[in-house]
């Protein structure tokens, strides 16, 4: 397996500067947030070819390019189409790149409210941006996520099933998983087998003090709940777990650090995510 960096981190620099920052401290890959400031839909041939020309002087791979496109269940038609087109021209954006997994969302709401017509309207849609990937011959992630229909474990499977497409993979994630009290280890990985096509780690912790720093809300199965995003390994997440589990699963890509925390200056939050997964992914 091998350490890459969400450029979601450093969001307050260019896309340049991040790439820069993530290869001096020694990650093996990027994960492009494809929005501003670092990568929207609109972003030119030519800024993607300088972009390239960056990634390979420095030999950073790009395991995943974060699309914000798709959230289907929710949007009418219209939407839908103007984010199929969207998605249409990161898969363009993604050959420049070399990029071969490109995440796309289903949209929400929650597993616990959610109904099966959102199931169906959303992997109506899904199939259709499956097919057009598969025209750029690429791989459509979804990213398990709270508030999403792919909130767990279970109804990612069962929108996978829906969708029926075999260029339509998994990005796991421990930390979303934690949030709603779902099974993130060995028994998660267990049921999506070789779906699991990328990876991301965040450490979090339940808190009670809304008004700390790096702390948020949300409505979880519990009720509403508040969180705080730690540094790797300073959380209530058993990341021990999680990555012998990948280990047995025999996972060999990219785990990327998505953390977002900011009471540290953001180069050592990336040094210290880069430290521990590096003496991790090692042994």
């Amino acid at each position: 397996m091998h350490p890459s960096l969400f450029t979601k981190l450093f969001d307050d620099r260019s896309l340049d500067e991040a790439i820069t920052t993530a290869a001096e401290i020694g990650f093996d890959g990027v994960e492009i947030m494809a929005r501003e400031p670092h990568f929207p839909a609109d972003t030119s041939h030519e800024r993607a070819a300088e972009i390239k020309t960056l990634l390979d002087d420095y030999g950073l791979a790009v395991p995943c390019l974060a699309t914000y496109t798709g959230g289907y269940s929710t949007k009418s038609d219209d939407e839908c189409e103007a984010e199929l087109e969207a998605f249409e021209r990161f898969l363009a954006l993604s050959e420049i790149l070399e990029v071969d997994v490109i995440r796309h969302g289903a949209g929400g709401p929650s597993v616990r409210e959610a109904t099966d017509e959102d199931f169906g309207r959303a992997a109506t849609w899904l199939r259709r941006a499956a097919d057009v990937a598969a025209e750029y011959d690429r791989t459509v992630a979804l990213e398990i996520h709270s508030h999403r229909l792919t909130e767990t474990t279970d109804s990612t499977l069962r929108l996978l099933e829906l969708i029926d497409r075999e260029n339509v993979g998994v990005i796991h994630d421990a930390g979303n998983m934690f949030i709603v009290d779902d099974s993130y280890e060995a028994e998660s990985l267990a049921k999506l087998g070789d779906r699991v096509i990328h990876v991301h780690v965040k450490d979090l912790s339940r808190i009670d003090d809304p008004s700390l720093s790096d702390a948020f809300s949300l409505e979880t199965p519990r009720g509403e709940e508040t969180f705080r995003r730690e540094s790797l390994g300073d959380g209530d997440i058993d990341y021990a777990s999680v990555f012998e589990a990948l280990t047995e699963s025999g996972y060999d890509g990219y785990v990327t650090t998505e953390t977002t925390a900011r009471r540290l200056d953001r180069e050592t939050v990336a040094r210290h995510e880069y430290e521990v997964l590096e003496r991790v992914l090692s042994q």
